[in-house]
């Protein structure tokens, strides 16, 4: 595994893992609790992204969320999404008056896929969030496409991509809700790969409902998480892994190497902190002492957030329409985005491979 990190266009922190797959697909997930909003920062880092998708030259997915909190100035997620990758990308947009009020006023969920992937369904169900006695209480939702999907090899493939939420907190009341959030998101994936298997797709373009036996398949599970802590937010292992069997047990964690504590020298808020003036950087100096003795104190690094996970899971679908287990995708890069003048914003990302052993 290597590490670079660039400073050319904000700041990009990329995440080698060498091997001898082929770049097939470039996935993009926001954080639910830093959320993405339509302002400058946000332009600034949609347009890395836009760099480094054409960088790699591979078709690309964003899960992205917006809130309109504060922003009186905001141009809102669309128009940046419009202005910035014009007729470059099918955009889909999950808001309040799309699921009854049950989701908050400005909170919207996008989906966003290059035009290289021809999209065969769009499914969308409500999860039950962690109530909050200082913020709020609400549902969010799960939001997922599928498409038909072309490999580097030219061979015709299937893929679901799966934008969903968790509140993964300390405790075990919230490694449940976290549990059965992931489950209730792959449940309704399988009933998206059910439908698509009998062809019951979105209207319109008839090859976009062509059949999917006998093809390769990639699943992705993009998961924005909720944490609460008195000092920073660590992430648990039991809780990852609480969350990973509401996955499946079959799914790997695509962005399991990402540990910003590891790899920047401190947090991003605190960095941001730091740009503020004289008595905020002051209160910063004392966070990050109280921090570090925890850390000392612990051997653990709290004082840092682990950013959002990925998780995939791959297949081939048999032409009599039976799954069976496939190895041929695995993670090439992962990217952390963020910077842009406001330690708020970041994005993570994976690069999957593809390897081709026939």
């Amino acid at each position: 595994m290597m590490i670079r990190d660039s400073e050319d266009i904000g700041r990009i922190l990329t995440i080698e893992h060498p091997g001898e797959s082929v770049p097939a697909l470039l996935v993009f997930s926001s954080n639910a609790g830093q959320l993405l909003r339509g302002d400058e920062p946000t332009a600034a880092l949609l347009n890395a992204m836009r760099q480094c998708a054409h960088r790699k030259g591979v078709p690309f997915v964003m899960h992205l969320q917006e809130t309109d909190r504060g922003l009186r100035r905001s141009v809102g997620m669309t128009r940046l999404l419009e202005d910035i990758f014009g007729n470059e990308v099918s955009i889909f947009r999950h808001g309040a008056e799309d699921a009854d009020n049950e989701l908050h006023a400005g909170f919207d969920q996008y989906i966003v896929s290059s035009k290289e992937l021809a999209v065969r369904a769009r499914s969308v169900i409500q999860l039950p969030a962690l109530e909050r006695r200082l913020l709020y209480g609400g549902q969010r939702a799960a939001m997922h496409t599928s498409y038909n999907w072309r490999l580097p090899d030219g061979e015709e493939a299937y893929l679901i991509t799966s934008g969903f939420h968790y509140d993964l907190g300390f405790t075990r009341v919230s490694k449940q809700i976290s549990q059965f959030q992931a489950r209730e998101t792959r449940r309704s994936v399988e009933r998206m790969l059910v439908r698509d298997l009998n062809l019951t797709g979105i209207g319109g373009d008839e090859s976009r409902r062509t059949p999917i036996y006998g093809r390769k398949a990639l699943i992705t599970f993009s998961g924005d998480g909720n944490t609460h802590a008195l000092l920073g937010t660590r992430w648990q292992p039991d809780q990852i892994a609480a969350l990973r069997r509401g996955l499946g047990e079959e799914v790997k964690e695509a962005t399991e190497a990402i540990e910003v504590t590891a790899q920047l020298s401190r947090s991003m808020q605190q960095e941001a902190i730091e740009r503020k003036p004289p008595w905020l950087v002051l209160a910063g100096t004392f966070v990050d002492d109280m921090l570090s003795l925890v850390d000392e104190v612990t051997h653990s690094k709290w004082g840092e957030r682990k950013l959002d996970h990925q998780f995939y899971c791959d297949f081939t679908i048999t032409p009599s329409g039976e799954i069976a287990p496939l190895d041929a995708f695995d993670v090439v890069e992962n990217h952390i985005f963020y910077g842009y003048g406001d330690a708020d914003h970041y994005v993570i990302s994976t690069l999957f491979g593809y390897r081709n052993s026939e």
